[in-house]
Formats: C-alpha cells, sequence, structure tokens
C-alpha cells in the first residue's frame, strides 16, 4: 500500500535535514506511478455486448488520455482464440466520443472481449503495482527528489563564513549522483534503453552564414 511506498522513499532519500516535505514525496511517488504507468501499463480485460452494426463503444473504464486498445476477440473463449487482426477494426473519433469501428459489422448482442491498457492505482486502499516492481517505482520517485535536493544545493551560495560549514556545490553533485543511479536502477529493472528517455529535440547547424553571406564569430566554418 502507499505506506510502504512512502517508508522505503523515505529510506533511498535519507533526507536527514528534513528538507523534503512529505507533500512533495508523495507527490513524487504520483509522478512515479505515471511514469511506471507508461512504461509498465495495467492490462484489463473486459467482455462487453455490441449493440450490432459497425461501431461499438469504448468501456466506461478506457482512459481517453492514456489507454491504448491492445486485443479484440470475439466470440471469446474459442480455441483457439478468435483474435481480430489489427487491420479489422480502428478507434474512431466522433463529437460524442471515441468508438471503436469495425470493417466487418458485429451481430446485435455478440459478445466481444476487449484488452486495453489502464494507468496503475496507488493509494491508501489499493495497490496495483507487483511487489517485484515495487523497488524499482520507489527508487524512481526517490530519483525525482534527490534531483530536486541537487537544484537547491548546488543553486546555493558557497558558504565561507566558517571553517565547517558545509559545502554544497559539493553536497548537490553527491544528492545528482544518487538521483542518476536511482534512475537508472529503474531502468535496469525494467530492461528500458536509456536513450527511449531522451527528450526530443532538434540538431541545429550552428556552422551557419551570418548575414552579410559570411562566416559567424564563434563559429567559423573554416578549420582552427
Amino acid at each position: 500500500m502507499l505506506t510502504d511506498f512512502q517508508g522505503l522513499v523515505d529510506d533511498l532519500v535519507r533526507d536527514g535535514a528534513g528538507d523534503i516535505a512529505t507533500a512533495d514525496r508523495d507527490e513524487a511517488i504520483a509522478r512515479a506511478v505515471i511514469r511506471y504507468s507508461t512504461d509498465r501499463p495495467k492490462i484489463k480485460i473486459e467482455d462487453v455486448v455490441a449493440a450490432g452494426g459497425n461501431y461499438l463503444d469504448l468501456p466506461a473504464a478506457f482512459d481517453a488520455d492514456f489507454s491504448q486498445l491492445v486485443e479484440i476477440e470475439t466470440p471469446p473463449d474459442e480455441a483457439p482464440p478468435a483474435i481480430l487482426e489489427p487491420s479489422a477494426w480502428s478507434i474512431y473519433s466522433t463529437p460524442a466520443g471515441d468508438k471503436i469501428l469495425f470493417v466487418n459489422s458485429l451481430a446485435a448482442a455478440a459478445s466481444v472481449r476487449l484488452r486495453y491498457t489502464i494507468p496503475h492505482t496507488l493509494d491508501g486502499a489499493t495497490d496495483t503495482v507487483p511487489d517485484k516492481d515495487r523497488e524499482a517505482v520507489c527508487a524512481w520517485a526517490a530519483g525525482l527528489l534527490l534531483t530536486q535536493l541537487a537544484a537547491k544545493y548546488s543553486g546555493d551560495s558557497q558558504p565561507t563564513i566558517t571553517s565547517d560549514s558545509v559545502d554544497h556545490q559539493s553536497k548537490g553533485r553527491d544528492y545528482a549522483a544518487r538521483a542518476r543511479e536511482l534512475r537508472q536502477r529503474y531502468l535496469d529493472h525494467l530492461g528500458i534503453d536509456p536513450k527511449r528517455t531522451v527528450p526530443a529535440g532538434a540538431v541545429v547547424d550552428l556552422d551557419q552564414d551570418n548575414s552579410l553571406g559570411g562566416d559567424r564569430l564563434m563559429h567559423p566554418r573554416r578549420r582552427r
């Protein structure tokens, strides 16, 4: 449950100075669950009854901002399973919301089994994160908090009044290193390529002409 995650995150951060507020810790855990849901979403299986025709309403638990329809089986419980090819259906947007559009119409009262993704839930009553992944999720949450601490101490001015004052810059680097280690622990556990987590960006060619058609001052094209 949530209390187990809170305790483990506290152990990983080891915030003896009390810089991390309880609300910040719980927010980091919530963000870690969102990240985990994206990397390893929960699969929900639900049987619905068709009204007939080419359209089928998505189930109420389908989250339009998150869920993905993985598989459609109709009729259910056949041997072998009667899984529809992806080309046999698609998600169709209407003013009333998204629906499933079938190439071939469904008979009225036909039973359809849907497999789709939903986010994980973690609160005081429900915990859908498997035990084997609990430490990894806590590692990601702790990494978020340590990144915040690294930014805080790296941004502080260097104390110089007393000889035994804390080296804030060094402390910031230590927090940053621990944050990287914990993020890597999460990625390794889930088998995720770290390059997949790099934000998308554009490559800019700095060796371009200036407005007069000549070399730029800081990035000349000639070799130096």
